[in-house]
């Protein structure tokens, strides 16, 4: 009984940290930080994510056959002038829980950002300022939810640089996560270290390993930190970009080689850009 009762208390602390992974933290991706012509540019990115494992702060496995599944369908306008950069995302998507029998679905959390290049010739560098708004479906009483019910303010900073055939792509991107009115819980502020590198094969492909790390700050509950609840994750993969005339495709798969507090499991992304 003491056993039983050990489990689910690890397992409704998972399910209350699941609610707080943010929404629309993309992976980096090729070119994502490098100037671009001026004019409008489409983009959409259908990704799905789904994981059976999820960890506590040790990193150990707390459940082997939770189901998660996550699938998006996001809709990005950008507007690129010779140095400014702004931009909508605008989330589709679905959850679902498997062992809970919950699941989500509809329109996410919105979010809009801008920035502008720096002045530095020798490579790409373009700080950009996100803000995510609540306008996704939130049930505070399920763990399978589209939207996160609290805004985000997220500064990031891009860089791109090419090489001969070589490139690097990174991102720093900081989350400062706000309240949760339904809960009262301010998830905890994320960092997001990010990196790819590439390797043109032909004028058109090339392709190169991925890297991703996010470390959190513990939760807080009613104004009181909540030690023990932080975050982290090491994701590990690869991307490969192909240009056709008309668009860019670019194909990206993550693994979550380690996770402490949350689920660890398999991301999958099919990013497309058309220019107007």
């Amino acid at each position: 009984m003491k056993s039983l009762f050990h489990n689910f208390i690890l397992f409704a602390v998972v399910l209350f940290l699941l609610v707080l992974i943010p929404r629309n933290a993309f992976a980096v991706n090729f070119y994502d930080g490098s100037r671009a012509r001026q004019g409008l540019y489409f983009l959409t990115y259908t990704y799905a994510y789904y994981a059976d494992e999820t960890t506590d702060k040790s990193g150990k496995a707390v459940s082997k056959d939770f189901g998660l599944f996550s699938a998006q369908e996001i809709l990005r306008l950008c507007y690129y002038s010779p140095d400014f950069v702004a931009t909508v995302v605008v989330p589709f998507g679905y959850a679902k829980i498997s062992s809970l029998d919950q699941d989500s679905s509809g329109l996410g959390d919105i979010s809009l950002g801008a920035g502008y290049f720096l002045s530095v010739k020798q490579v790409d560098i373009l700080p950009m300022l996100f803000v995510k708004f609540p306008t996704g479906e939130y049930n505070s009483s399920k763990a399978a939810n589209i939207g996160s019910n609290q805004y985000d303010i997220a500064p990031m900073v891009f860089i791109h640089k090419t090489i001969g055939s070589f490139s690097m792509d990174a991102a720093a991107k900081y989350y400062f996560r706000l309240e949760n009115n339904a809960t009262d819980v301010l998830p905890g502020d994320e960092l997001h270290l990010q990196a790819l590198l590439g390797y043109s094969v032909t004028d058109k492909f090339k392709l190169g390993p991925s890297v991703n790390w996010m470390i959190s700050k513990d939760k807080q509950q009613d104004g009181s930190r909540v030690s023990g609840t932080a975050r982290e994750k090491l994701s590990i993969g690869a991307d490969f970009y192909y240009r056709f005339p008309w668009l860019s495709v670019t194909l990206t798969y993550l693994y979550d080689a380690y996770a402490e507090n949350s689920p660890k499991g398999h991301f999958l992304q099919l990013k497309t850009v058309y220019r107007f």
